[in-house]
């Protein structure tokens, strides 16, 4: 990157800290033992497993005293709605270890609405277990967990005296109804998460949860069930539902404890001001996107408002509400959030966000390397630069459908050097400038410098530009060239490969830039637009060719982040196409993965099944050297980061974040610490 402002080392990111697992290094037996190894708790001192700059003094918590923000409106003391002394959580360190700041009550947090399911969850979602920008973690939500010597049974301890955000008791009940009403019925529409089930395929038995008491579960497998596939998860954030509340929403049809029919759990949801048609769509909103829908209690720092105006996420304005019994405080017994409320405004003409920024009216917003020298010098002071580490295997990424029924497309794609001619094709230099301004270098599909991986040759591979070389691999897989001037098959049949991509991703601009290149070395290529949702389909039914701008890249912060990108295990990703329906299906359906295709998912789970992290490290670096001989996806310019602008008033905003889909991308700033001052 030519205009670098930081190489942030996250090479740790791949693996957790020995001692954020509790130093645990026993080796798996054979036989079940039920006796929990040491446990993994939330400390009251330092919850970070980050080495702080500077350590805080640990806070007495049996002489804390507590306190409330002044517009609390709930007539219970602070101390009736928090946890235990002994259970509460104290918030001292951000995500890079440092020391937080204690704050001040009141004030609100303004961002910008993007009316996505995910995008409010995002500055409030509170989840098993919190990561730090070294990819140690911490239990969050729960307060301890555990497991047995072989890894079969798990041990969730939760916070006693917690409640959700109306005031009712949290409790292990909680969590038994999100798993047997909720999750397993599929009534969420997630009961494919593997985490909770063997052998991590969508249609393993699930794991047997049992009540022991009521702040006490268990999970038990009946095989192991190692770290990286359960607790490290990044799909398995939550494993709680509100019963008091949901229990009168599930008919019969999905949980057959229920007395209700579809219909009248329908109108239940119409009492309670949700309206859906189907239960299929009720139970995706309440029990999955449930921070969404006003009135469904939470755990979260801040919930949704109720009031009419300004309760639709999906409006042009919307408010979050400081959650009342919200479970952590500061290390001077300060119940948090410190702010009233977090705002979602929405903005629809180009610039406009920025003049918000610059009024004040909103505190975050990402930004452009080429405006932020300009902006800071026009905000004089008013705004302070915050930079997320990227972690994309490069950008403007294309792809192949490996798995296509086409047998022309299928073998011309799985030849290596079909892949490196579309690769040195194309002048990156000149994209740069068209794409970038000049800001990001010529780059390939692969760890960026500071990343776990990083591979300075593999940066280099196959990104030379020669178009005499590239039309020399393309004859060399039997294509021959037409009349026309473009190729075709060797058969006599047209080569037109079209290039898929889905609306407001911004990849109609990449493939106008490349496919100009591709059209001077004889490729004929054409492009498709369709939705996230009929791209996404179209993918899982093995529907399409090629792909810019791929919805599920190679690449990431790393297994541990999520393994669908870096092996064909799951039915997700782009490049392995079919292969990864075959794994999940126990190969009932889809395509079965060989050679190398093969070898990523015979690594995957041996990686999956080893605790131990040198292993597991030496095991990722096999997949990537796989993935570096193979190229099947190529990338024209270096991975980017982003980078945002703050209110200068804020505080308890980090610098040098991580952004993943591990950290839940900006739930690792931890807004509910922030203030105004």
């Amino acid at each position: 990157m030519k205009k670098r402002l930081l190489s942030l080392l996250i090479a740790a990111t791949m693996v957790v800290s020995a001692a954020a697992c509790g130093g645990n290094s026993t080796t798996p037996s054979s036989n079940a033992d039920p006796t929990p190894t040491k446990a993994v708790k939330a400390t009251q001192a330092v919850q970070a497993t980050a080495t702080p700059t500077s350590t805080p003094t640990p806070v007495p918590v049996e002489e804390m005293k507590f306190s409330q923000a002044p517009s609390i409106k709930a007539t219970a003391k602070v101390e009736d709605r928090i946890p235990t002394k002994e259970d509460v959580f104290v918030e001292q360190v951000d995500a890079n270890g440092d020391p937080l700041e204690i704050g001040v009550y009141g004030e609100n947090i303004n961002l910008l609405g993007l009316s996505s399911g995910w995008n409010c969850s995002r500055a409030i979602l509170e989840s098993i277990i919190h990561y730090n920008t070294d990819g140690t973690y911490y239990p969050n939500v729960i307060k301890e967990f555990s497991y047995n010597a072989d890894y079969t049974v798990w041990t969730f301890k939760l916070r006693e005296g917690m409640k959700w955000s109306d005031g009712e008791p949290f409790t292990a009940d909680d969590i038994v109804f999100w798993y047997e009403a909720c999750h397993k019925t599929n009534f969420d529409t997630k009961a494919s998460w593997t985490a909770l089930r063997e052998n991590d395929k969508k249609d393993g038995d699930f794991a047997v949860l049992t009540k022991v008491n009521d702040y006490e579960v268990t999970w038990t497998f009946q095989n192991p069930k190692y770290p990286a596939s359960f607790i490290e998860n990044g799909d398995f954030k939550w494993c709680w539902a509100p019963e008091h509340y949901l229990k009168d929403l599930i008919p019969n049809s999905v949980w057959s404890e229920s007395k209700l029919t579809d219909e009248e759990a329908l109108i239940n949801a119409q009492k309670k001001g949700l309206s859906f048609s189907t239960i299929k769509d009720l139970g995706k909103q309440v029990a999955y996107y449930f921070w969404n829908w006003p009135g469904i209690p939470t755990l979260n720092s801040y919930v949704l408002s109720t009031a009419d105006g300004v309760n639709n996420y999906k409006g042009n304005y919307c408010e979050f509400l400081r959650n009342e019994y919200f479970w952590k405080v500061d290390a001077k017994g300060q119940q948090l959030p410190y702010c009233d409320k977090i705002t979602y405004t929405m903005t629809s003409a180009e610039g406009q966000d920025l003049l918000l920024f610059r009024s004040g009216d909103l505190d975050v917003i990402g930004i452009e390397m080429k405006d932020i020298s300009s902006t800071l010098a026009d905000m004089n002071g008013a705004a302070v630069l915050r930079t997320f580490s990227g972690t994309n295997w490069g950008s403007y990424q294309v792809t192949f459908n490996y798995t296509s029924t086409d047998k022309n497309m299928a073998t011309l794609f799985a030849n290596p050097a079909f892949r490196q001619a579309m690769s040195i094709s194309v002048d990156r230099n000149e994209v740069s400038g068209l794409l970038s301004d000049n800001f990001l270098e010529p780059g390939q599909c692969c760890p960026s410098e500071g990343n776990f991986g990083y591979d300075e040759e593999w940066t280099k591979k196959w990104t030379d530009y020669d178009v005499a070389a590239a039309k020399k691999l393309l004859e060399s897989c039997g294509l021959v060239m037409g009349k026309d001037g473009f190729y075709d098959f060797a058969d006599g049949s047209d080569l037109l490969i079209t290039f898929y991509y889905y609306t407001d991703s911004g990849n109609d601009k990449a493939y106008t830039v490349l496919s100009q290149y591709w059209t001077k070395a004889g490729i004929k290529t054409d492009v498709k637009e369709l939705t996230v949702d009929a791209f996404d389909q179209a993918v899982d039914n093995n529907d399409w060719t090629a792909v810019v701008g791929p919805h599920t890249a190679i690449g990431g912060l790393g297994l541990n982040d999520r393994v669908a990108p870096f092996a064909p295990v799951a039915q997700a990703a782009e490049w392995y196409g079919d292969y990864g329906t075959y794994y999940q299906t126990s190969g009932a359906s889809g395509v079965k993965p060989t050679g190398d295709m093969a070898k990523l998912v015979e690594l995957c789970e041996k990686w999956q099944a080893t605790p131990d992290k040198e292993t597991k490290d030496e095991i990722a670096l096999q997949m990537y050297e796989i993935h570096k001989n193979n190229m099947w996806s190529i990338a024209y310019l270096e991975g980017l980061g982003s980078y945002s602008l703050i209110n200068s008033k804020i505080h308890n905003y980090p610098d040098n974040l991580v952004s993943a889909d591990l950290y839940q991308y900006a739930n690792i700033a931890h807004y509910w610490t922030f203030f105004k001052k």
